[in-house]
């Protein structure tokens, strides 16, 4: 998805249109793997992948007031929350390019979402505050993606939702200790073990 994000507006009928006034247990006796690929049932890598983009796709309702999509919902939740002192510690929170970030503050900032001034401790960073219009749009946005997220777990049971969470709140916990710029870190730990595993079995076939 684009950072651009979708044309829907916040507050629009998509999100309310999600919780269908029903009770999104029903989904959960969905037999396990139903519909999924034979070859890619058990693959980790494409069963974040699709989660992640349908993730993605659906809370474009959430952000379609906002010119950034999702990043810019996150920039601007780091301005109301204080989630972040200076611009350049919230790219690094999230992961976002530093160009990406001057163009999302920017847009955000011409839309009267967020207002920066000079950070007193470091004069090259700018301390991003929410307007009285941004914690309103930021706060409607998070009242859609709470219903866009019973729709993403709406095939596992209550505890079930409660259980994944926590589980995904450990796997990224170790992520961002090893590396809490987000992946290189992790990936070479990774490759290190594939080397490790691989070469007893490369010993025997070129000995």
């Amino acid at each position: 998805m684009s950072d651009a994000g979708a044309s829907a507006a916040v507050g629009s009928t998509e999100a309310r249109d999600l919780s269908e006034d029903r009770d999104l247990s029903e989904d959960t006796d969905l037999p396990e793997g139903r519909g999924l690929p034979e070859d890619l049932g058990h693959d980790l890598g494409w069963l974040m992948g699709q989660a992640q983009y349908g993730y993605l796709e659906a809370s474009a309702a959430a952000c379609g007031q906002l010119p950034g999509g999702l990043r810019a919902l996150q920039v601007l939740g780091a301005a109301v929350e204080g989630g972040g002192r200076n611009q350049i510690e919230v790219a690094r929170r999230f992961g976002i390019d530093r160009t990406v970030m001057v163009r999302l503050v920017d847009e955000l900032e011409r839309d009267g979402l967020v207002q920066r001034r000079p950070d007193p401790a470091d004069r090259r960073a700018r301390i991003l505050t929410a307007t009285q219009r941004g914690a309103e749009v930021h706060a409607a946005a998070q009242q859609q993606r709470l219903l866009i997220d019973q729709q993403i777990l709406a095939a596992l049971k209550p505890a079930e939702r409660e259980e994944f969470v926590r589980l995904l709140r450990r796997i990224v916990a170790r992520l961002l200790d090893v590396d809490p710029t987000h992946g290189a870190a992790a990936c070479e730990i990774a490759r290190q073990q594939i080397d490790a595993h691989e070469g007893p079995d490369r010993a025997a076939v070129t000995g």
